[in-house]
């Protein structure tokens, strides 16, 4: 016999079987097949929500007409799904009935008392994953505030541009798969969306490349490099200040030297191999740029921990780190743990 209505339900709709309680399978009677269908004719609207409360609605039509698709390969497990590991929930929710609630990891599916893993669990994962992505990008939008980090510069777009924008996120396509991961490239577009239902904020990583963060997830979407086009035309990328660190930004390679304490390996950075070489680039110079420059030579820097040199028009810049400090020319910088910080960025690209 199945051990609940409402597992049994769940079964059904995410994984076209059943779960007895000795795991046996059997043919659904009409009656409760019935019953099933009046459940689920009684859904009125499907939200996920992200672990910091935000709320987005999903295409109802869409996720009712794909979910027969979804839950082969389930299978019942003795290990509850931890909080932790919930990467969003499911809320169904149903005309004059309790909602349904379905919390959502990226290897197991909880319902109730519930929790099922499997490769289906992981499916269902990602189904879920690419409908929310949907969801976000499909808000109405009010108000665009266009900003360029690393240049301190910012716009707020006219109906027009925000049309344009509409239009790029109408026709983004969503990143399946794991990825390297992508920082921002120099001078790291952002758009501030406001809207009715909840403010977005768009990474721009790459010019065919954007990022959408929601709770514990971020959702990554292929775009037309006309968004970025755009950009530059609504900001134009500034001439890079002739300052030490600003500089940097155009560097076409990075090298490590192994000259002091840490045990850290040598390594060099071709910085126009791919974007994931020129983000990891851009985001050391980011990390760099949160030091404090200091007046004048800090009394005790410590040992030496190693060397950097950034490639700039064919000259190399040397830039020394020590335990809580670095120096670039003549000039001293205070941080508190650079030099690991730094270490652990840079070999990311060997990943």
């Amino acid at each position: 016999m199945v051990s609940s209505l409402r597992a049994y339900l769940f079964i059904v709709m995410v994984a076209s079987m059943m779960i007895a309680g000795c795991a046996q399978t059997d043919k659904v009677p009409a009656d409760m097949s019935n019953h099933i269908e009046k459940e689920l004719d009684a859904v009125e609207k499907v939200t996920v929500m992200s672990t910091d409360g935000q709320e987005v609605m999903l295409d109802l039509p869409t996720f009712m007409k794909e979910l027969a698709g979804q839950g082969k390969d389930l299978q019942l497990s003795e290990t509850a799904l931890k909080q932790e590991d919930v990467r969003f929930t499911l809320v169904l929710y149903r005309k004059q009935l309790a909602p349904l609630v379905v919390a959502v990891g990226d290897g197991a599916s909880q319902f109730g008392e519930n929790t099922y893993r499997g490769a289906g669990a992981v499916a269902f994962y990602q189904w879920i994953q690419k409908l929310t992505g949907k969801g976000l990008l499909s808000q109405k939008i009010n108000t665009v505030l266009l900003s360029a980090e690393d240049i301190s510069k910012t716009r707020v777009l006219g109906e027009t541009e925000m049309e344009a924008i509409r239009t790029v996120l109408a026709a983004a396509v969503p990143e399946t798969g794991a990825t390297q991961k992508q920082y921002p490239l120099y001078p790291n577009y952002r758009l501030r969306i406001n809207s009715a239902e909840r403010p977005l904020e768009v990474t721009v990583l790459t010019p065919t490349l954007i990022s959408v963060p929601f709770g514990k997830e971020t959702h990554t979407f292929h775009v037309d490099g006309e968004l970025f086009s755009r950009l530059t035309e609504w900001i134009p990328p500034a001439e890079m200040e002739e300052k030490q660190l600003e500089q940097l930004f155009k560097a076409s390679k990075i090298r490590i030297a192994p000259t002091g304490a840490m045990a850290v390996e040598g390594l060099e950075l071709e910085v126009r191999k791919t974007t994931v070489e020129q983000g990891i680039a851009h985001q050391a110079v980011r990390l760099l740029q949160t030091a404090e420059l200091l007046k004048e030579a800090p009394k005790e820097p410590g040992p030496e921990q190693y060397r950097l040199y950034f490639t700039v028009s064919g000259k190399e810049h040397e830039l020394i780190l020590y335990d809580n400090h670095f120096q670039i020319d003549a000039n001293w910088f205070a941080h508190h743990e650079m030099a690991d910080a730094m270490w652990k960025l840079l070999q990311s690209a060997r990943k």
